[in-house]
């Protein structure tokens, strides 16, 4: 699979675009995708980072004409010019399965020319403000709901919303920190550039917190670097950071974090990190908003109201309050897992996903995928099977015309395995996923597939059937979402009307 990347970071813009999309590109890489990045040569562009880590980049103009130097970072940019610049910078390079673009200049008028380069087309958004012509849509902020979106998708177009899909490094699985009973030690983040100064902002309130270990990360481009570095000289127990590469490191020894509303908050989220939040954009508000209304951090407001008196008494209430710093880390924990990225990757992946019949060499596969352990726990039949059993009811299988057995592969391998038996012009259907593909979304794209190759195999096919046990969370799910409708724990998904007699 061949994945193209679209995203821009600049200090008005911000890193956090780039950060996120780099997050799903290590995922996507990990499954065999070749990832590639189209960026403009921004000041603050993030291109030779990209570079070394290994990925392919296409470096685009830094200025199109027309364009409004001082535009919001929410305003449309020259689409026609956008994509010109794209087409030209990949004259030479092979197709793209994929176009994923996130950016908050480029509309659908983009999205529909850039089809152009690849037949399907992935929006990263935090807005739901505009109409997209997508294939796939990822939302993984909290306030994103299939409200917000309605008349604004095609129809085809899948939502991937919430915060199960944060796009999380493989870091932050790593568990919650210890609560302390008082906190001792403070992160200061706003984002790689921190234009607004939130950083500063935050030394002047915690001045006077003389016993506190303050850590500030802050980019060297910020525009009051100066006076932060002046400020820290004078207190041994301020650091002053413009890069690190231990941030992670640096989260997990800290009792209480200051930042703003970005990607950073899933992060947070997954260690359980008691946070302030301040909002530093427009585009941040809501999600910070329903963050704090479900108890997971404290939101203090849009940067341009927030004082540093009342940042000051934010800080001093939540420092030496133990039970709330313990509530706000198990509310957040609740929000993410950690494998958002994966899923987003296997979203994308399943698209390519490709079925086919099972053959006798299968045998060993279908053995151990059938015995694994978190498979016979869900199955209508949890007993082991043993191998010379299943060798025998592979063979038959294989030769029942009124069976069919098939096999779901993608780049990386093996997915699951479908089971279709036929009764009259109704299917009944089984499905399982192989052990390291379990909880990633792929028996989605697997019973999409598995219903395309039978409709076609038996065109006689009116229905499908398929019963799940009560507590398989996952497979009732997978039947709803799929369009089957529930009568009990059996579900049926009916193709076309038969016509009367």
């Amino acid at each position: 699979m061949r994945v193209l990347i679209r995203a821009d970071a600049s200090p008005s813009i911000g890193s956090g675009h780039i950060a996120r999309c780099l997050t799903l590109a290590r995922a996507l890489r990990g499954q065999g995708a070749h990832v590639a990045f189209a960026c403009r040569a921004l000041a603050g562009h993030r291109l030779h980072a990209l570079e070394t880590e290994g990925f392919e980049t296409f470096a685009l103009p830094n200025f199109y004409s027309g364009e409004d130097p001082q535009q919001a970072i929410e305003s449309l940019l020259p689409w026609q010019a956008d994509i010109e610049a794209l087409e030209q910078a990949l004259v030479d390079c092979s197709g793209f399965d994929w176009i994923i673009v996130d950016h908050y200049g480029l509309d659908h008028h983009w999205q529909t020319a850039a089809r152009r380069l690849a037949p399907r087309i992935m929006a990263v958004d935090d807005l739901a403000t505009r109409t997209y012509n997508v294939d796939l849509l990822l939302n993984q902020n909290l306030s994103a709901t299939p409200t917000a979106y309605e008349g604004l998708l095609p129809d085809h177009c899948r939502t991937l919303l919430g915060p199960r899909y944060a796009l999380l490094r493989d870091e932050f699985r790593c568990g919650a920190i210890e609560i302390k009973p008082k906190a001792r030690r403070v992160l200061v983040n706003f984002g790689g550039f921190d234009a607004a100064m939130q950083t500063h902002h935050a030394m002047l309130a915690l001045a006077d917190y003389h016993d506190l270990e303050v850590d500030f990360v802050a980019g060297a481009d910020n525009p009051a670097w100066a006076r932060m570095q002046l400020m820290v000289a004078g207190r041994p127990h301020w650091r002053l950071h413009s890069f690190v590469s231990h941030f992670h490191q640096l989260m997990m020894e800290t009792d209480l974090f200051i930042g703003a509303g970005g990607g950073t908050s899933w992060e947070r989220a997954a260690m359980g990190l008691p946070t302030i939040c301040i909002a530093v954009s427009n585009n941040q508000q809501a999600n910070s908003e329903v963050i704090a209304t479900v108890g997971a951090h404290i939101y203090l407001g849009p940067r341009e109201t927030v004082t540093v008196e009342q940042l000051r008494d934010a800080v001093g209430f939540v420092m030496g309050n133990q039970g709330l710093r313990q509530s706000l880390a198990r509310h957040s924990r609740r929000l993410v897992d950690g494998s958002g990225a994966s899923r987003v990757a296997v979203a994308l992946a399943g698209a390519l996903l490709q079925v086919r019949p099972a053959t006798q060499a299968d045998a060993r596969l279908l053995f151990e995928g059938r015995n694994a352990e978190a498979v016979r726990r869900v199955s209508l039949d949890d007993s082991f099977i043993d191998w010379d059993p299943h060798c025998q009811w592979l063979q038959a299988s294989l030769v029942n015309p009124q069976r069919l057995l098939l096999v779901g592969e993608t780049s990386d391998g093996p997915v699951g395995a479908l089971r279709y038996d036929l009764q009259g012009s109704e299917a009944i259907v089984s499905i399982y996923l192989f052990e390291t593909r379990l909880g990633l979304g792929w028996g989605r794209a697997l019973l999409t597939r598995g219903e395309a190759f039978s409709s076609a195999h038996w065109p006689q096919l009116r229905s499908f059937t398929a019963q799940v046990l009560p507590g398989n969370q996952a497979s009732l799910e997978l039947f709803r979402q799929a369009g089957f409708t529930q009568d009990t724990c059996v579900f049926t998904r009916v193709l076309k009307d038969i016509p009367h007699e």
